[in-house]
């Protein structure tokens, strides 16, 4: 019977390890997935963010004359 019984708890032990290992390797591929993602995510940003932008210098600026536009609490007048 003693027998029996260490034979038991050796299965319920050799389970339960084998379920921890199953959970911690669920969880590490999640965050290798999640990392990875990650990753690809900052890369397209790091290239839309070197994108060329437009600029206008101040005599074009000069060139266009005067704008005026209402914000809603009174006119702006940009020279």
């Amino acid at each position: 019977m003693e027998n029996i019984r260490s034979v038991l708890m050796a299965i319920v032990g050799l389970a339960a390890l084998a379920f921890v290992t199953v959970f911690a390797a669920s969880i590490g591929l999640a965050l290798i997935g999640v990392l990875a993602v990650v990753t690809c995510a900052r890369m397209v940003a790091f290239k839309l963010n070197h994108a060329p932008v437009p600029v206008r210098t101040r005599e074009a600026r000069r060139n266009d004359g005067m704008r005026v536009w209402d914000d809603g609490r009174g006119k702006i007048i940009d020279l």
